[in-house]
């Protein structure tokens, strides 16, 4: 299997990586000249409690991808998605399966705009990673990933997805309730995300503290509640032990938003606690601590102007 893994973060290279190990030809794309001239000048290096690997994984820029893939695994923020897949449109055959694996809600219909909708699949990843420099990944931490077709249908692709991650190292199974999964981690995100950006700390810091605790309680609760009214059936507990295990676990884990606004770039705060926001509204459903998280981290992104 060909496959394009865009957006070559700490998320995408990991993944990428799983792939590389199971045997599968695999490519990392990326804008990000400097990260992409360390991995082909060394290796991709990652990280893991198991030891340090270096992988001789390709790394492109978008325009240099023009080989038609079987599958693009779509790692880029929410907001790039329409233009970094415009950008590899050379690698877009007709046969070209997609699949997102990115934050927040409404990421099917974004990919179902550049491929049909059987061609469409959607998961979600529990994996920690983090980009520590120049082709430098470090994942410390127990996950899995759940994938589906996002519209329906033959699941074919996505086991022979699952089986490739799998075997190379990434936990992976088929989830027909994949919108219900999405709106777990969806949840897990708003809570621990927004919290991170804002204290500037990682999740062992929120851990320590009532208040940051009481808060992140109270999100996964109003984002139950909203999965609920907007028919997707869950349950608390599980986000309530999920939120636990990155306090304590991945304690030391810099959180995508927290690495974007120590960077200076835009979150994803839209498509995570923006689009819980949206849901609740639409379902009469009052979200006072998600939507003050988003307006304040908001308020972070105006600061770039």
């Amino acid at each position: 299997m060909n496959i394009l893994i865009l957006g070559a973060g700490a998320m995408g290279c990991l993944y990428g990586a799983a792939f590389h190990r199971a045997g599968a030809r695999v490519s990392l794309v990326d804008v990000n000249q400097p990260h992409l001239d360390a991995i082909n000048a060394q290796g991709l290096e990652l990280e893991t409690r198991a030891g340090t690997e270096h992988l001789p994984i390709p790394a492109l820029r978008p325009e240099e991808a023009r080989e038609p893939a079987d599958l693009v695994v779509v790692f880029t923020k929410t907001f790039q998605t329409d233009r970094a897949l415009a950008g590899i449109s050379a690698a877009m055959g007709a046969g070209t399966h997609l699949l997102s694996l990115q934050n927040g809600l409404g990421n099917d219909r974004r990919l179902a705009a550049h491929a049909a909708e059987e061609r469409v699949m959607v998961g979600a990843s529990t994996m920690p990673a983090d980009l520590v420099g120049p082709g430098k990944v470090r994942s410390h931490g127990e996950g899995g990933s759940k994938l589906y077709p996002a519209f329906g249908g033959d699941p074919a692709c996505a086991a022979e997805i699952a089986q490739l991650l799998s075997a190379g190292g990434i936990p992976t199974t088929l989830d027909p309730e994949i919108h219900a999964a999405i709106w777990f981690k969806a949840i897990f995100n708003a809570a621990m995300n927004p919290l991170c950006a804002l204290t500037r700390r990682t999740p062992g810091f929120l851990g320590s503290h009532a208040e940051s605790r009481a808060l992140i309680r109270q999100v996964v609760e109003e984002g139950v509640a909203t999965a609920r009214a907007s028919g997707i059936t869950l349950e608390a507990s599980a986000i309530h032990d999920l939120t636990e295990v990155s306090m304590t676990d991945h304690a030391d884990h810099e959180a995508s938003m927290l690495q974007d606004v120590k960077a200076g770039r835009r979150t994803e705060i839209d498509a995570i606690n923006g689009a819980i926001v949206e849901a609740a509204q639409a379902a009469g459903v009052p979200v006072p601590v998600t939507e003050t998280l988003y307006r304040m981290v908001k308020l972070e992104d105006a600061k770039l102007g």
